[in-house]
């Protein structure tokens, strides 16, 4: 009885590690990289500049972009980085999302069973919950990726994609409150440009049409001064 009563003990001890095991698991974080940082963490991080930052959109919040790629490694019986690159989005100088992209010659004749088990044993079990779909960023790609499977808890998504035409895997995670203030914000900033576009546009046809005359005016000028009939 006692040794049932310590088995059962033992069995409840492992039960609950592996649960505090799973519930350990940041989502947030991938590799040295964490949601929620600042886009001059992430140019310390991953070597790149300033100029290599996209701006999206200034207004009404600053929502900007940074693609990366792992530096190449020719030496010789080192193992290529699986992390074809990285696409990191920012809302406020604050990072919302990274969308992972793996090395094909990396993932040639895995199956996305495969690539789940691989990240269940790093984010502990899929979520099994329907996320309803985001709407589509004007700027992403056309090609729309399937979703494997999805790896969630409070306030981060981690998705498992594959692409509709290409066949290449991806990882998708984010911020939910800090992607709903950049779709907000991106959503303002459509109807903002809709709206100036007019404006601006005639601004742009006039500016245009100051510097043909500027230049032509100064043609005018230099022929005028040495044409000799």
């Amino acid at each position: 009885m006692v040794s049932r009563c310590v088995l059962h003990t033992s069995l409840v001890a492992v039960i609950l590690l592996a649960a505090a095991s799973v519930e350990a698991a940041d989502l947030g974080l991938y590799r040295e990289f964490r949601l929620g940082t600042s886009v001059a963490d992430v140019i310390a991080r991953t070597g790149t500049s300033e100029r290599d930052v996209k701006t999206i959109h200034e207004r009404p919040a600053m929502l900007q972009e940074l693609s990366w790629r792992p530096p190449y490694v020719s030496t010789r019986g080192v193992e290529r980085d699986a992390v074809a690159g990285i696409v990191f989005s920012f809302v406020d100088n604050q990072l919302f999302k990274m969308a992972v992209d793996y090395d094909r010659s990396r993932t040639e004749g895995l199956t996305k069973d495969d690539l789940i088990a691989v990240l269940t044993e790093l984010y502990g079990p899929r979520s099994t919950r329907p996320v309803p779909a985001a709407a589509r960023s004007t700027y992403e790609s056309l090609d729309t990726p399937t979703v494997l499977a999805r790896w969630m808890d409070a306030e981060t998504v981690a998705a498992l994609q594959q692409s509709e035409y290409g066949g290449g895997f991806g990882l998708v995670i984010v911020s939910v409150p800090l992607e709903a203030q950049a779709r907000k914000a991106q959503a303002t900033a459509a109807t903002l440009d809709a709206r100036e576009a007019p404006a601006r546009d005639a601004a742009r046809a006039k500016a245009e049409a100051a510097a043909a005359a500027a230049a032509a005016e100064k043609t005018r000028t230099a022929n005028k001064a040495t044409f000799k009939p």
